[in-house]
């Protein structure tokens, strides 16, 4: 019988790596980064109600509104940072950039949660560090594609911050439902702020085509990761969550016409290789 941290961390998975690829289609199109948050955060949020209302109930302590801030902070860094990086990037390597996010917050986690200790854990992370390095060397002389390069690994960096946070705030969160509520709250209230400082207002037409469809995916995705994280252990959960990686790079190189190099490819498959053995 599959443990429900596996089958929900699954789940998450496939919401998130499709999610990844209509931001992509997104800056292909030309949005720009702050009235896409400014659509998708919206629909994020209801969606996450509507899921609060008819499973737990929305019920709030001080802790999970502290978390939430603490939380929603990070998450809008990472995700409007990554959101930059589409903008000429790949989509297949940045997100396997931004998801190999969980080498350090798994060894982290080793430290901060006392998790158990594994030469799996060990080989994983040196492999996911080598992806790195094959994709750094892989970004070329062009001065755009360093660019997007380094706004992946700041947003992956912002990630491993959002993800220590979050497993942090579930063991003190009242239900993940009522969480998400509340962090999805205040990203919303930054993604209002980000738009106000761009004095970014208007809403393109073609925002209402793609905005959507992420923050469903996105809050579907995000509730079924902290269920996940509520029942395994982070440097479980997250690198099986961020196999998404690999259903982005499919979607990108079928239907977003992406060609990355073969030393690119070869990043790719390295960087699921040390998935693979981090939770073998």
């Amino acid at each position: 019988m599959v443990h429900p941290s596996i089958e929900y961390a699954i789940y998450a998975l496939i919401c998130i790596g499709t999610a990844d690829a209509v931001n992509k289609r997104a800056r292909l199109a030309g949005i720009p980064v702050s009235t896409y948050l400014l659509v998708q955060s919206p629909f994020f949020l209801c969606l996450v109600l509507v899921i609060a209302l008819f499973t737990t109930g929305i019920r709030f302590s001080r802790a999970d509104i502290i978390h939430s801030i603490i939380v929603a902070v990070f998450s809008f860094a990472a995700f409007t940072l990554m959101l930059h990086s589409l903008g000429k990037g790949y989509a297949s390597i940045n997100y396997a950039i931004f998801r190999l996010s969980f080498v350090f917050s798994s060894a982290l986690a080793l430290v901060i949660f006392n998790e158990v200790f594994t030469y799996n854990k060990v080989i994983g992370i040196v492999v996911a560090a080598a992806a790195l390095f094959v994709f750094f060397k892989e970004t070329g002389s062009g001065t755009t594609f360093k660019k997007a390069f380094m706004f992946a690994v700041a947003a992956m960096i912002c990630n491993v911050l959002y993800q220590l946070s979050l497993k942090f705030a579930t063991t003190v969160y009242t239900a993940s439902p009522s969480f998400l509520l509340s962090t999805s709250f205040f990203f919303s209230l930054l993604v209002i702020g980000y738009n106000l400082f761009n004095r970014k207002l208007s809403i393109p037409k073609i925002t209402l085509l793609y905005a959507p469809l992420n923050g469903i995916l996105s809050a579907l995705g995000a509730l079924f990761m902290l269920i996940a994280l509520s029942q395994g252990e982070v440097g479980f959960v997250f690198p099986l969550i961020h196999m998404s990686f690999i259903v982005t790079f499919v979607i990108s190189i079928s239907f977003l016409a992406e060609k990355p190099s073969k030393m690119q490819i070869l990043g790719v498959i390295v960087a699921a290789i040390a998935i693979i053995v981090l939770i073998g």
